[in-house]
């Protein structure tokens, strides 16, 4: 994996005033090679996502696993790589720790997400959602073709539902959507606020993202409190 290089005023400042930002070229080929050799394991066990595709508050997907690093070594060491966290950390001002954990692989012709705030559906875990993001890290080229996620900038400041309600915004309440196309590799940081979604996949290949979710907390283990309310959810 290649070295975070630190941001510069100017793009700490786009963060500040977007609410997302793209890394560009953080993991390296023969990396990119190995990480997509364990994405196509994953994927040829269908049973997995046939367990791992329904999460709650959320329609059931075939195309995701939700969580999926304790189905990976790889993958786990991934999440808690000190660059990922470096990244996290530069924008968030803090040391942050991994939350959570999905993996979105987007067969060709398979929908999108609608558009949403993730700190809407944590409101119970007592966050400060200022200091939380998610992390999308690109296993293939994310374009507008196949589904790139697209986000609002200068939304971020709090909920645009009401407080205590996990929902969605409505599409007035959204400024305009910017799509941000990425290459493969490629790391884009979503505050937790920040409304984003995207479209179906039109192209005839995957497109396949983790997303990692980061935050500035005083909890020593924020993984296992996460799991924890998850578990209360579905109760």
């Amino acid at each position: 994996m290649n070295a975070i290089s630190p941001l510069g005023a100017s793009d700490l400042q786009g963060w500040q005033s977007r609410g997302w930002a793209l890394f560009p070229g953080i993991i390296g080929t023969d990396e990119l090679a190995r990480l997509r050799k364990e994405a196509d394991r994953l994927w040829d066990d269908q049973g997995l996502f046939a367990a791992r595709g329904s999460v709650p508050n959320s329609p059931t997907r075939s195309d995701r696993l939700d969580p999926f690093i304790d189905l990976s070594p790889p993958f786990a060491n991934l999440a808690r790589d000190a660059r990922l966290l470096a990244a996290a950390g530069s924008v968030l001002g803090g040391e942050p720790q991994l939350m959570k954990d999905k993996f979105i692989f987007k067969p060709a012709g398979s929908g999108g997400y609608a558009a949403h705030q993730d700190g809407a559906y944590w409101q119970d875990l007592g966050l400060e959602l200022s200091r939380f993001l998610t992390a999308f890290l690109f296993l293939d080229d994310a374009t507008r073709e196949n589904g790139a996620v697209e986000c609002t900038s200068g939304q971020h400041d709090g909920l645009l539902t009401e407080p205590g309600v996990m929902a969605d915004p409505a599409e007035d309440q959204l400024s305009t959507f910017a799509t941000v196309e990425a290459a493969a590799g490629d790391l884009l940081l979503v505050h937790a606020l920040t409304p984003h979604r995207s479209g179906p996949n039109r192209s005839t290949s995957m497109r396949r993202a983790l997303a990692f979710t980061y935050g500035v907390d005083a909890r020593p283990d924020l993984y296992s409190v996460y799991q924890q309310f998850r578990q209360g959810s579905r109760n």
